[in-house]
């Protein structure tokens, strides 16, 4: 039987992961970044973008509940909700669980993200693309959040790494950005990589968001 093709992840330099590729069901360099999407037996569908995993069938539950629901919850009113990034529809999922949010509107630099997610992610989005409250917008993070008329009470920035398109993202003019368009009483909650693997990331973020939050 031959061997099957394996797909290594490049974030770090001195220690990393890698997956059997079972199939590859989409590859190609979008406008912005190389997004992949293929098939392994223990995760199912895995996308990835220039190099770094960005969810799997298998896990992202964990991600994505604890981001939507903890701020939503703790909100505990929130009508209109900001989704940073999340193309891959399941951000929007679990934000469209919560029945009293009456606007969600999703900034996505990369529609190919978006298109492609839709197809080859289904259980991501779970139909939610379609929710009469979602509204996407294809548009850069920080020049939405600087110049948008809107407000939200609840921010939720489903950023990638802060390396390529991400990079904005964890930046002083995004957050300010953030700040700008919170309702008195918002909550605002971004990923920040894993802290003890990107220490020098969180450190910096914390250092930022502090003169905001």
């Amino acid at each position: 039987m031959a061997e099957k093709k394996q797909w290594h992840e490049t974030l770090h330099d001195q220690f990393g992961q890698y997956f059997a590729v079972d199939n590859v069901l989409y590859h190609e360099n979008t406008d912005h970044q190389d997004l992949i999407i293929f098939e392994n037996a223990a995760f199912g569908r895995v996308m990835a973008l220039d190099g770094v995993v960005q969810t799997t069938e298998r896990d992202e539950f964990i991600y994505h509940e604890m981001m939507t629901h903890v701020p939503l919850l703790a909100h505990g009113h929130a009508k209109h909700v900001l989704i940073i990034g999340g193309g891959d529809g399941a951000m929007l999922r679990e934000v469209t669980r919560h029945k009293n949010v009456e606007s969600i509107t999703m900034v996505e630099i990369d529609a190919g993200v978006v298109s492609f997610c839709r197809q080859y992610l289904p259980n991501h989005n779970a139909g939610s693309y379609d929710d009469p409250r979602f509204k996407l917008v294809i548009d850069d993070g920080v020049n939405f959040v600087n110049q948008t008329s809107q407000t939200f009470d609840v921010i939720i920035s489903d950023c990638t790494d802060p390396i390529g398109p991400g990079e904005s993202l964890f930046t002083s003019a995004f957050y300010e950005g953030c700040k700008r368009c919170l309702n008195p009483g918002g909550i605002f909650v971004a990923q920040n990589g894993v802290c003890f693997l990107q220490q020098e990331e969180a450190i910096d973020s914390h250092r930022k968001l502090s003169h905001y939050f």
